[in-house]
Formats: C-alpha cells, sequence, structure tokens
C-alpha cells in the first residue's frame, strides 16, 4: 500500500499554523517591542543623567556664589594687606636709600683741623639740586651727594692737610679743591678799613698770609631702591629731588662766630 499524506498543500512547510499563516509577522512585532524596550530604558537613562547633572549644576553654582559673597565681604582687609605692604616696602627703600647727613656733618667737624674757619657749608644730594643760589663749578662733576665747604685757614699748606684729612670719612670717594688764594698785599692803613668795612664777608680779616679755599667733599653713592612687590618699581630720595642740609636747621650755609686769624693762627692739624 501507499501512504497518503492528508495534511493540506498549504500547511504543510510550517511548523505551526498561526506561523505558516502570518509568513514571520510575529518575528517582526516581537523585534519591534524589544526596541521600543531598549529605547525607552536608554531614554529613562538618559533623563536620570540630565537630572543629576542639572543637581550638580545648581549645587556648584550656590557655592560659587557663597564664595563669592565671602570674597566680597573680605576685600576691605585684603585691600589694606596689599597697601600695608607696599607702605612698609617704600618707607624700607627710601630709609635705605637715604644720605645720612648726621653722621657726615659729624665726621666732617671730627677731621676739620683747628685752625681752620668756616664761612659755608652745603650739602646736597644731587647737582640738580640748588640750596640758597650757593654755586659750584666742581659740583656737578659727580652725580652724588656732596659738601660743599668754604673758609680760611692759615696756610696753604694747612689746606692740602685739610684735604688729606676730608679724605678719611667714612663712604667719601673724592675730594676736589676748586680754589685757594690769598688777599692781594695792601698798606696797613687800607687793609685795616677793609677789615672793618667788610671783614664779615671775607674770612681773612684783611690778611695776605690766610688763603679762602673752596672745597668740594664726594661721597659714594646710596643703595639704589628695588622693586616693590606686585611689579611696581619705587624711586628714591637720591634721584635728584633730594633734601639738601647744612649744620644749622638746613639753612644754604653757615656763618660761625667771629674768629680772628690772631687766635687761630700757628696751630697745625
Amino acid at each position: 500500500m501507499r501512504a497518503v499524506n492528508l495534511i493540506p498543500a498549504d500547511q504543510q512547510r510550517g511548523a505551526g499554523g498561526a506561523a505558516g499563516r502570518s509568513a514571520g509577522g510575529a518575528y517582526l512585532l516581537l523585534g519591534a517591542l524589544a526596541l521600543l524596550v531598549v529605547m525607552a530604558g536608554a531614554a529613562v537613562q538618559s533623563g536620570k543623567s540630565v537630572d543629576e547633572k542639572k543637581s550638580e549644576l545648581a549645587r556648584v553654582t550656590q557655592q560659587a556664589t557663597e564664595a563669592e559673597a565671602n570674597a566680597q565681604s573680605l576685600q576691605s582687609y585684603t585691600k589694606f594687606s596689599s597697601v600695608r605692604t607696599k607702605r612698609v616696602d617704600t618707607v624700607s627703600q627710601l630709609a635705605a636709600s637715604r644720605f645720612d647727613w648726621a653722621h657726615s656733618l659729624r665726621e666732617v667737624a671730627r677731621v676739620l683741623p683747628t685752625n681752620a674757619w668756616l664761612t659755608a657749608l652745603t650739602g646736597t644730594t644731587s647737582p640738580t639740586v640748588s640750596v640758597g643760589g650757593g654755586s659750584s663749578s666742581l659740583r656737578g662733576a659727580l652725580s652724588v651727594p656732596a659738601i660743599q665747604i668754604e673758609g680760611c685757614t692759615t696756610s696753604q699748606a694747612s689746606v692740602a692737610k685739610m684735604m688729606a684729612r676730608l679724605r678719611l670719612i667714612d663712604g667719601v670717594q673724592r675730594v676736589s679743591l676748586e680754589d685757594s688764594t690769598k688777599a692781594a698785599k695792601v698798606a696797613g692803613a687800607a687793609a685795616g678799613a677793609g677789615a672793618a668795612s667788610g671783614g664779615s664777608a671775607d674770612c681773612r680779616g684783611g690778611s695776605s698770609h690766610f688763603p679762602l679755599f673752596k672745597i668740594v667733599v664726594f661721597y659714594e653713592q646710596p643703595a639704589a631702591p628695588v622693586p616693590v612687590t606686585g611689579g611696581t618699581t619705587q624711586t628714591a630720595a637720591a634721584t635728584g629731588t633730594a633734601s639738601s642740609t647744612t649744620p644749622a636747621a638746613s639753612s644754604a650755609s653757615t656763618t660761625p662766630s667771629t674768629t680772628t686769624p690772631a687766635a687761630s693762627g700757628g696751630v697745625t692739624p
């Protein structure tokens, strides 16, 4: 006998009737559902990440606002500290670069011979500084602090000895003689009249033996200013507008008490 297949021909290929009739549509539907599930999960995850970023941004913004408020409250202290630092640096630089006139004048008084009497002493920190209209042709040789000395002594040899003693002063780099002259010899009566009428203007007192000298003592340049913290540089008092000083209350010159040559003559340094 021969076997006969009684299943209809349109149903013989598929394993089930539904799959055979839909021709794979069920699989497409399941794939679409799976894709939707994946997309929904990705959307949920992205939304969660965005919410976390927004929360972190809000927290950082709040911290920045609080920090800025604290900085504003402390700004006055910061400004005060900066101003204080700059002022301390400026004062320190000016103190380091100023010229010690008190010590210099003490040194001049210490080395000055007893047979010399002065009519003027002028101290300046720069040749551009003018005090009382006094001028010297040698003062402009060096742009450093200097003292101009004018007076009389008993002889030209005493002038040389006084210059040698002035070189012993602390910080002196040069001692220059501008002039040292004696008065012309005149008759006794005329000399007495000249001494009586204009003796105060000439320390020689009408004598032709005592020379009238002008000496300039040059000192070393004070320490230069250093840059101030913060990128600025302060100028020191040694730049030409520095103060000038004289033996008595910073006047241009000083005139000692009247001393006749005879009172100090014959005394060697």
